[in-house]
């Protein structure tokens, strides 16, 4: 019987697999695997060589060997062709068998791997931000040490390099070098938000370390243990548009990108809730959308206003029932990264303050509040479990009886016109 030529044998052959963050397998030897991964956030920088085998104990373990030689030259060593690639694996097997008592040395890229394996298997919602966040923060600084060797100071180090570090701007697919933008950390709201976002990459690394310790997978958790997260970054100004603004935008939207901004502005819904949603997840005789995973995993029906009732039965006209609720102009679904260039021009064509599309959550949050929904009603529109969120970033806004007492009891005092003062004649 024939057998049949690897996927991996040739660099034109492993160009023609399907670009994805979990590796392509091969069967190179009894109980040897060899896999190929190229993820999409590679950016030409061609994919990478693992191995994956049983220990002793019968638990699967795994190791990154190297990069493929798709866009360098093979060394043998960091670089590897398909040949070098099993060589390497089969000596990596070999040593264990030999050294059964030893553990294999599982590094950072292991371990975040294998823990957002696990995360995706339970239904881990934020998926694609962590894969993208590990991608462009940790793995290449951290990814090949060993957890063995991290320490408090390594990981400190690399915790206060990102903070100062360019930040990655949209950049095209096809693009060799990613686009940067220096960021001026004098700047004390700058300073913030870099310092936000090394807190979220820190949390996603310490999951993943804390789940490999937790699992037996390293002896020791003091270096990531003891590194604490920078304070005082979660105080960012809530940005909303008030009804004004809501209608500028939608008159500079167009098409399929106005249904998104539309549904994003009258539901309060999340860009992930929306784009899951399908043709049978709006319900036409009571006036709801029902949001069936949310980012806490609790389940709810939106009640739509008549215009939002409206938008939503004008989409489902003709449509089967488990079709996409919002679709692109091509018909496909609307995925991350896929919206923000016609949203930024609609902004500017508005004249609006650069926002995100999460923010026009925002907004409608913000709009209940100023018209006296109480902040329950609020929280549980918005999918949140209690109110404290709500009460941090609305309860400004609401009728107030402390705002009001203010309002009527300080003192308010008229100043004179500044021609008049100049003149003297004041009083």
């Amino acid at each position: 019987m024939p057998r049949h030529a690897s996927p991996f044998k040739s660099r034109s052959s492993r160009a023609a697999l399907p670009t994805s963050d979990a590796p392509t397998w091969e069967m190179i030897g009894p109980g040897i695997r060899l896999g190929y991964r190229s993820g999409r956030g590679t950016r030409g920088q061609g994919g990478s060589w693992l191995a994956a085998s049983r220990g002793p104990d019968g638990t699967r373990v795994q190791i990154r060997l190297g990069k493929a030689d798709d866009a360098a030259e093979a060394d043998g060593s960091s670089v590897l062709t398909h040949e070098q690639a099993k060589e390497a694996a089969r000596a990596w097997v070999k040593s264990l068998r030999k050294a059964p008592e030893a553990e294999p040395a599982l590094t950072v890229a292991d371990a975040l791997e294998q823990y957002l394996e696990a995360r995706t298997a339970e239904g881990m919602k934020a998926v694609y931000d962590a894969h993208s966040r590990a991608r462009t923060h940790i793995l290449p600084k951290l990814g090949a040490l060993r957890v063995g060797d991290l320490t408090l100071d390594k990981l400190r180090r690399w915790r206060d390099a990102m903070v100062h570090a360019p930040k990655r701007v949209r950049t095209g697919r096809l693009a060799t070098k990613v686009n940067t933008l220096d960021v001026d950390t004098t700047d004390p709201e700058a300073l913030r938000r870099r310092r936000d976002t090394a807190n979220r990459t820190l949390t996603l690394l310490k999951a993943a370390l804390n789940w490999a310790y937790k699992h037996q997978m390293v002896a020791d958790d003091r270096a990531w243990r003891l590194l604490t997260p920078f304070r005082d970054t979660g105080s960012a100004r809530v940005r909303f548009l008030d009804a004004a603004e809501q209608q500028r935008l939608l008159n500079t939207c167009e098409g399929s990108l106005r249904d998104l901004v539309a549904a994003a502005l009258m539901t309060g819904a999340r860009f992930g809730e929306l784009a899951r949603l399908t043709v049978r997840d709006f319900d036409q005789a009571n006036g709801t959308v029902f949001i069936e995973h949310s980012k806490n995993g609790r389940a709810r029906h939106i009640p739509l206003t008549p215009g939002g009732a409206a938008l939503f039965g004008r989409l489902v006209i003709g449509r089967v029932p488990k079709a996409p609720l919002l679709i692109r102009e091509n018909g496909e679904p609307w995925r991350p990264m896929t919206y923000q260039r016609g949203f930024k021009a609609a902004l500017a064509r508005a004249k609006l303050e650069s926002i995100t599309l999460h923010e026009l959550r925002h907004s409608y949050a913000s709009a209940m509040v100023r018209n006296g929904a109480p902040l329950i009603v609020v929280a549980e529109a918005l999918g949140h479990s209690g109110t404290r969120m709500a009460e941090k970033h609305y309860a400004h806004l609401a009728p107030s009886y402390v705002a009001d007492t203010i309002r009527r009891t300080a003192p308010d005092l008229s100043l004179p016109a500044e021609n008049a003062v100049r003149l003297g004649i004041a009083g």
